[in-house]
C-alpha cells in the first residue's frame, strides 16, 4: 500500500511538472523559437491558452483567512445536519445532527476539536481531539476514560511495538503541515521547471507528430463550432521515452528537487520526499519500472476558434477521451469511455471558483449517464479582517429521483485569546511512547473490544424503533465506562 502511494506522490510531481510546462510553453515559444507558423508550435500557443482559461483566479479571501489563522487564536462552531428527497429514509436522516466545535491557536501549537453526534435530541456518540506542543491525544468517552496521545517523538519506535514494520510513512518529528507554503512559488522556480521540460519535450517529440485539421467540428453547451484544430500524436513507445528522459532530467534538476522537497515538507512528508536523495532513490526506481509500464497511443488535440482555444481533447486510442474547457471561473471536464461493455459512457465534470475579496463559491458537479449525481457546494462569507468567517457545505447524491443531503454551516471567530483550554498532562492523558510492546498489545485488544461493544450497540439502538416511528433511547445512559488506562504506567 505505501509502495503505492510512494509511486501515486511522484507520478502527480511528473504530472504537475508537465502542467506548469504547457503553461509557460506558449510564452516560451513566442519568446524563444522562429517557428511561428509551424504545427508544433502553433499547437503549444494554443495549448498555453488552453491552460490560462483553466487556472483559476487568485482567490485573496481565502489567502488572508489562512495568513490570519496562524496568526491570530480562532473557534469554530458547526452543526451537520441530513436529508432526503425519500420519505422513508427522511424519517431517520433528519434525526441524525452532528455538532462541532473546536479551539486553534497555531502561535502555542494547541488545538481542540469535539464533535458528538445526536438522534433525536439525545446524543449517540462523541469524539474528542486535543493538541498541545508535540503532543496528539484522542478520546471518546465511552471507548476510553482519558485520552489517548502521541508524543511527537521517536515514533519510528512506537510504530515498531505497535507492529507497523514500514516507519518512512512516518512524519519527521517536529513537522507541522503549512498549506500557505503549497502556494509560495517563485516566477523564476515557475519559469525555470516550464522552460526545463518544455525543451526536454520538444527535443524528443518529432515535428512530424504534430498536425493540422481544417474544419474540424467541436460542440461545446451543445453549440457547434467549426474550429482548426493542432494535434499531437504519441505512441506508447515515445511516451515511454519521453517519461524517461523528463525523469532523468529531473534527477540532475536541482531547482526542481528543491522545489518538490520544499513542497513535501510543507505536506509534512518524511525524509523520503523531503530530501534531494530520497527523492532521487524513488525517481531511479520510477525509471527503472518505466520500460514495463504499459502506456496506451495518445492524442493531445486543441480547438482555435478565433484565436482563442475553444476545448481541449485527450484522446486514449480505444479506451478513453477527455475533453476540458474553462473560461478562469469555469472548469469542464468530460469522460468519455470509447470501450464496448463499459461500466459507464459519460461521466461530467464542473468546477466552479467564483471568488471576491467578500465571499468565496466553489462548486463540484459531477454525472454519470445522467443516472447518478455528486454535488458538493462550499460557499465562505466575511473576511479575515472582519474577523468572523460563516461557511456553508453541501453535499448531495443523486439517484434516479431521489436525493440524499449532507448539509454543514459553521462559523469561525478570530479571537484575542482562548479560554478553558483543553492542557494534556499526566492527569488526563495516557502517552502511547511510553508503553511497553506488551503494554501497547493488552491496550489496544481491550481498546478494539470496547469499540466493537459499543457499536454494536449503537447499530441495535439505531434499529429499535416504537410505535410512533421515534427511537427509544430511554434505556441509554451514560454507564457505559470506558477502558481505563494507568497514566502512570511507563516502559521498562
Amino acid at each position: 500500500m505505501y509502495y503505492g502511494r510512494k509511486k501515486g506522490i511522484i507520478i502527480a510531481i511528473v504530472v504537475v511538472i508537465i502542467l506548469i510546462a504547457l503553461a509557460i510553453a506558449g510564452t516560451f515559444v513566442v519568446l524563444k523559437t522562429d517557428l511561428f507558423k509551424s504545427n508544433e508550435t502553433l499547437f503549444w500557443k494554443y495549448m498555453n491558452n488552453a491552460m490560462e482559461k483553466t487556472s483559476f483566479t487568485q482567490n485573496t479571501q481565502l489567502e488572508d483567512i489562512e495568513k490570519l489563522k496562524v496568526q491570530n487564536p480562532y473557534t469554530t462552531e458547526g452543526e451537520l445536519i441530513f436529508n432526503s428527497t425519500n420519505e422513508e429514509q427522511n424519517d431517520v436522516l433528519e434525526k441524525f445532527k452532528l455538532i462541532t466545535s473546536s479551539q486553534t491557536d497555531k502561535t502555542e501549537n494547541y488545538s481542540h476539536f469535539s464533535t458528538k453526534l445526536n438522534y433525536a435530541n439525545d446524543t449517540l456518540f462523541n469524539f474528542d481531539y486535543a493538541e498541545n506542543d508535540d503532543v496528539y491525544a484522542i478520546k471518546s468517552d465511552e471507548i476510553v476514560s482519558v485520552y489517548l496521545g502521541v508524543k511527537n517523538e521517536n515514533l519510528n519506535v512506537l510504530m515498531q511495538k505497535l507492529g507497523i514494520d514500514n516507519t518512512k510513512i512516518i512524519p519527521e518529528e517536529g513537522s507541522t503541515l503549512n498549506i500557505l507554503e503549497l502556494f509560495k512559488n517563485s516566477d523564476e522556480e515557475l519559469k525555470h521547471i516550464g522552460e526545463t521540460y518544455y525543451q526536454v519535450i520538444l527535443d524528443n517529440i518529432s515535428k512530424e507528430n504534430y498536425s493540422k485539421e481544417k474544419n474540424a467540428i467541436i460542440v461545446k453547451d451543445e453549440v457547434s463550432y467549426t474550429t482548426t484544430a493542432y494535434r499531437l500524436d504519441l505512441t506508447e513507445n515515445e511516451i515511454s521515452n519521453l517519461v524517461v528522459k523528463m525523469l532523468e532530467t529531473l534527477k540532475t534538476d536541482s531547482i526542481t528537487l528543491n522545489f518538490i522537497a520544499t513542497k513535501a515538507k510543507a505536506l509534512n512528508l518524511n525524509e523520503q520526499f523531503t530530501t534531494i536523495d530520497g527523492i532521487v532513490e524513488m525517481i531511479d526506481e520510477l525509471i527503472e519500472e518505466a520500460s514495463e509500464q504499459e502506456y496506451v497511443d495518445t492524442s493531445f488535440v486543441v480547438y482555435n476558434y478565433d484565436g482563442e482555444t475553444i476545448a481541449t481533447e485527450i484522446i486514449f486510442k480505444n479506451t478513453q477521451k477527455i475533453t476540458i474547457s474553462g473560461d478562469n471561473q469555469i472548469l469542464n471536464i468530460a469522460l468519455e469511455n470509447l470501450t464496448e461493455d463499459a461500466e459507464y459512457n459519460m461521466i461530467n465534470i464542473k468546477l466552479l471558483n467564483q471568488a471576491t475579496s467578500l465571499q468565496t463559491n466553489m462548486v463540484l458537479d459531477i454525472n454519470v449517464d445522467d443516472e447518478y449525481g455528486f454535488s458538493i457546494n462550499i460557499t465562505n462569507i466575511g473576511t479575515a479582517t472582519d474577523g468572523s468567517i460563516q461557511t456553508d457545505i453541501n453535499v448531495s447524491f443523486s439517484q434516479e429521483n431521489e436525493t440524499i443531503e449532507a448539509i454543514y454551516t459553521q462559523t469561525t471567530e478570530f479571537v484575542d485569546e482562548i479560554e478553558d483550554k483543553v492542557v494534556l498532562d499526566e492527569t488526563n492523558c495516557a502517552i502511547l511512547n511510553d508503553y511497553s510492546k506488551e503494554q501497547l498489545d493488552i491496550l489496544m485488544n481491550a481498546l478494539i473490544e470496547q469499540t466493537l461493544n459499543v457499536y454494536a450497540e449503537k447499530i441495535e439502538i439505531i434499529g429499535m424503533n416504537n410505535s410512533t416511528g421515534d427511537i427509544d433511547i430511554t434505556n441509554i445512559e451514560a454507564n457505559e465506562e470506558g477502558t481505563e488506562i494507568d497514566n502512570n504506567t511507563t516502559e521498562e
